[in-house]
């Protein structure tokens, strides 16, 4: 597909943890308590005194900065206070993301405290798009309003505001988006991201931020303290703070770290009655006699991000995000439960539509892309606008490419027009700022707006092959003829006698995980796979191995996603692991076990790279397939034409399918390999597998 990309995996140490002294990480073990392996992945981390580690284990919610350093937060302040007391209308206005809902929850449940007359509105994806909307900005003068306070969007809107600003609507901005060299003309603009702003913490969520403004109020309205103010609004509001942010996918460092560890708390015995339904529905918690909840295992970002997050998500891609809001809105639990388990219906429908749709853009790609594409652009005129921003994450992952999909649904009437405006969704990979690329490509495009690493946009199909060609040419200069990084940063190497239950508990302390606070990724060499076990008719696979090295421990390594007619690995080979420490608990026992994130030939005990295949054994295998031509072939007949066994070999195709040589794809029974035209000479050291293989790597993914 594409020639400059690869899927095989750079294993890199992180940190500094090489480079710390055997008396530094005895200090912090001994002066906090934990584990030398604890020590030493708190220590490469940049906590490396025993006072660093203990703070960062802390989350010491006095360390939550002054809300009132927020550019605009007083003026903010002052125009909503004066909203109150002459009982002005306002409306609270979000996006249909988490992100969005929880702002409006969290921002509309307080003025409702102070008796303001507030209603809320969150636009349609589907209808009326990202951002504010300038026919439900009218609408809302027509009903006698006279201040909106946008939560997690606006700083875009200049044209809009402007508008509702000559027509007698005020509007107090608060968002965490880039934003523009220019800024609303309004009552105010609260925004971290402002370059003006001298805010110490810019990776606020727009939930934080909306978080901030409460607090500011609070201190405002009621002249108490900042410690009071935040005290009430965490213990009022912590939960949603918590789940906004999670979800937006912002650093779990600094601020957030602490919001996000408090609200956590809060949710194991949250008294939201729509958070317990959600809970429940989700299958998170199970409710006992006495109608307390339980939650069935620890409650962490993870749960919050793949299990929360989705059904509050699918609200706004499928249906209407509002329904979230009415959802943490409600006191009566039945209204609860028929929400939560709407949610979770329509969270399947959403996972449907999502498959459905990467077939159709695995498909589209060989033909609106070109090989030496830097970004996937996609379009189509029956995607569904709330699916395809998931379906673009999911082409990132697997070709760690940028990629933009476009939907022009329901922008047609009967044929195409060059002026049908599509919207589309995006997302980077690490060195490529995708709003930066965007505004690159602003003459092609309607609006956008954004994130780093994700993003939205408005464009005129006839526009579409000219941006295509700009953002790739753009991101051609960012990578400047470089793949983009594909690596798997390995926090601490462990011997398999350091792998233990009381490490992986330790590991909670450094919780939550999340963006810039990633969960640990250990590498251990010289497993010994003892069985190889297939999960879900083969989707995913369990691994059985043994150290190597004289240890007698036995671990479950659980490969998800992993498939395993093409793990090509079997019971007998070398491997080295890179995977997270998890606990597995069943029938009463419980034991560590090893998520895998990736898996390689091993050095130790006859690896890979004891025996790296020659140059002459890839000419042999070569010589095969180009006599045979197209065909199926067993994995015994690859086999004997390279001297090697099934792992090995496979890696040697791969190394010819990176640079153009075959196509490669699995039959039942074998491997189809086509060898393609060739014009001019290759090189086998221009595929990064095979100077991996030179390395002593292993298999990528």
């Amino acid at each position: 597909m594409f020639k400059h990309t690869s899927k095989s995996k750079q294993w890199q140490i992180a940190g500094t943890e090489p480079g710390i002294s055997a008396d530094r990480i005895s200090e912090i073990a001994d002066g906090i308590g934990v584990l030398p392996a604890t020590a030493r992945l708190l220590a490469s981390r940049g906590f490396d005194t025993p006072e660093s580690a203990r703070a960062f284990i802390g989350k010491d919610t006095g360390h939550l900065h002054d809300p009132f350093l927020l550019k605009d937060m007083d003026r903010a302040v002052e125009r909503i206070r004066r909203a109150l007391v002459n009982r002005e209308k306002i409306v609270v206005y979000g996006d249909y993301d988490v992100d969005g809902v929880t702002s409006v929850t969290i921002l509309y449940s307080y003025l409702r405290i102070h008796g303001a007359d507030v209603s809320y509105y969150i636009p349609s994806r589907i209808g009326e798009g990202y951002g504010v909307n300038a026919e439900a900005l009218k609408s809302f003068i027509a009903d006698g309003i006279t201040l909106m306070i946008t939560v997690d969007t606006g700083i875009t809107a200049i044209d809009e505001l402007a508008e509702a600003k000559a027509a007698g609507l005020d509007t107090v901005v608060t968002d965490h988006h880039e934003c523009r060299p220019e800024l609303p003309d309004c009552a105010a603009v609260v925004n971290p991201r402002r370059p003006d702003c001298p805010y110490p913490f810019k990776e606020l969520a727009g939930v934080g931020v909306a978080f901030k403004l409460i607090c500011a109020l609070e201190q405002n309205l009621r002249s108490t303290s900042l410690y009071n103010a935040v005290k009430f609004a965490a213990g009022r509001c912590g939960e949603l703070v918590a789940i906004g942010t999670i979800a937006d996918v912002m650093p779990l460092v600094d601020e957030n770290r602490i919001i996000v560890s408090y609200g956590l708390q809060l949710l194991e015995k949250s008294s939201n009655v729509g958070i317990r339904s959600l809970l429940r529905a989700s299958g998170a918690a199970v409710e006992n006699p006495d109608g307390s909840y339980e939650i069935k295992k620890r409650v962490t970002s993870s749960l919050v991000g793949f299990t929360l997050a989705p059904r509050i998500n699918a609200a706004g891609r499928i249906s209407n995000a509002t329904l979230a809001v009415e959802l943490f809105l409600t006191e009566y639990r039945d209204r609860a439960d028929r929400i939560a388990d709407e949610l979770c219906e329509i969270n399947r429908r959403r996972q449907t539509e999502e498959n459905a749709i990467i077939e159709q853009a695995m498909d589209k790609i060989s033909v609106q892309c070109s090989p030496d594409d830097y970004v996937i652009v996609l379009d189509d005129d029956h995607w569904h606008h709330g699916v395809i921003g998931i379906v673009c994450s999911r082409l990132t992952e697997r070709y760690n490419l940028p990629s933009i999909l476009v939907s022009f649904e329901g922008m047609t009437n009967g044929e195409p027009s060059g002026s049908d405006v599509g919207k589309g969704s995006g997302r980077s990979v690490k060195g490529l700022n995708l709003v930066e690329a965007l505004a690159a490509c602003q003459d092609t495009l309607v609006k956008y707006g954004g994130h780093e690493l994700a993003a939205g946009l408005s464009i005129e199909r006839d526009k579409l092959p000219g941006f295509r060609q700009e953002v790739n040419a753009y991101a051609a200069k960012v990578f400047a003829g470089h793949d983009p990084e594909r690596t798997i940063g390995i926090d601490l190497k462990l011997d398999p006698s350091e792998i233990s239950l009381k490490l992986t508990n330790e590991l909670y302390l450094l919780e939550p995980y999340g963006v810039a606070n990633a969960q640990p990724v250990f590498e251990t060499d010289g497993f010994r796979i003892v069985e190889v076990t297939p999960l879900s008719g083969g989707r995913h696979t369990r691994l059985t191995v043994r150290s190597t090295r004289g240890i007698n421990g036995q671990f479950t390594a659980l490969c998800f996603g992993m498939k395993t007619d093409e793990l090509g690995f079997e019971a007998g080979d070398t491997v080295d692991l890179a995977y997270n420490l998890d606990i597995n608990e069943f029938h009463g026992r419980t034991s560590v076990q090893l998520l895998v994130k990736d898996i390689r030939l091993s050095a130790i005990g006859g690896g890979a790279a004891d025996n790296p295949p020659a140059r002459e054994d890839f000419a042999r295998l070569w010589r095969c397939l180009k006599k045979n031509g197209s065909k199926a072939y067993s994995p015994d007949e690859l086999s004997e034409a390279s001297g090697f066994g099934e792992a090995v070999t496979g890696r040697m195709l791969e190394v010819f399918s990176e640079l153009g040589l075959i196509a490669l794809s699995r039959r039942e029974g074998g491997i189809s390999a086509r060898v393609l035209p060739v014009g001019a000479k290759l090189s086998l050291d221009e595929s990064p597998t095979y100077r991996d293989m030179l390395r002593g790597g292993g298999k990528s993914e």
